[in-house]
């Protein structure tokens, strides 16, 4: 389909995030158990249970728009769990790989705030203030979901890392 209009743009972009919601809250528990910190292990259960919630507010968007939902492969979040899994199995469990999983989880946030940002954008312009809400509500928690796991990194899981790291160079 040719995309012609602001609300065609919109629909065909929630599609593709209403996938990468749901890629994403089937490999948040992947990244949950490779991780070692348990407040990292949290922030990943956590993000399960976002993803699904994100989800639902896309679809009560789909028909705030008057349109039918609907979701395309996001080929954009299948790269980026795949490289989360070849990470994992080529790194020991530790304050390395949970220094690695943070890097993910931050791409996926950022991710999600170009998509919703984008998104509410769209319906701010069609005028669908219905439509803005839930998907200003995930934009908003997505920004902060991405400044819980930087400061999370770097509280205490870089500093560890590197230290791990170091450990390592001596011992080999």
């Amino acid at each position: 389909m040719k995309i012609e209009t602001v609300q065609q743009l919109m629909t065909t972009a929630m599609t593709y995030v209403l996938d990468m919601e749901d890629k994403l809250a089937q490999a948040a528990p992947a990244m949950a158990d490779a991780s070692s910190d348990p407040d990292l292990k949290e922030l990943f259960s956590k993000t399960a249970t976002k993803s699904k919630e994100y989800g639902s507010k896309l679809e009560q968007a789909f028909s705030a728009i008057g349109e039918k939902v609907q979701r395309n492969d996001n080929h954009i979040t299948d790269a980026m769990i795949k490289e989360v899994e070849e990470m994992i199995k080529n790194t020991d469990s530790g304050p390395v790989r949970d220094s690695a999983l943070i890097v993910a989880a931050n791409q996926q946030q950022l991710f999600r705030v170009a998509s919703y940002g984008s998104l509410a954008s769209y319906a701010k312009t069609i005028g669908k203030q219905e439509a803005v809400k839930g998907i200003a509500e995930s934009l908003e928690d997505s920004k902060n979901g991405d400044k819980k796991f930087t400061e999370l990194a770097e509280s205490k899981i870089n500093a560890a890392a590197a230290k791990a790291g170091e450990n390592a160079m001596q011992a080999a």
